[in-house]
């Protein structure tokens, strides 16, 4: 059964109305999706980007993200002094290397 048009279809075929919808590689990273980030996290993001309005790394002052220098994972807090403004180039560079840290032996 298609859970969008309610019909029943043999197993293994695919539903024509969701053929016209592409089917997402990655899920959305969108803050609010996420569920870690909340309204708190929000306005201490936006205050560190007005504090500090350019890139800590290569001092850029487009497209800043605000990142947590000890990841809420690691018991970091959604506080002013653990929040660094990055743009997000240089934040996902830096989120590859943790990651490549992570599997390196």
């Amino acid at each position: 059964m298609c859970h969008a048009c309610k019909k029943l279809r043999p197993i293994g075929t695919a539903c024509p109305c969701r053929a016209s919808a592409p089917k997402r590689k990655h899920k959305s990273k969108n803050t609010r999706v996420k569920g870690k980030y909340d309204h708190q996290w929000q306005k201490v993001r936006a205050q560190a980007i007005r504090l500090h309005p350019f890139c800590s790394h290569c001092g850029t002052t487009h497209d800043l993200t605000g990142d947590h220098i000890v990841p809420l994972a690691q018991g970091g807090t959604n506080t002013l002094d653990n929040v660094r403004v990055l743009c997000r180039s240089c934040n996902s560079r830096r989120e590859q290397a943790i990651r490549r840290a992570r599997k390196a032996p």
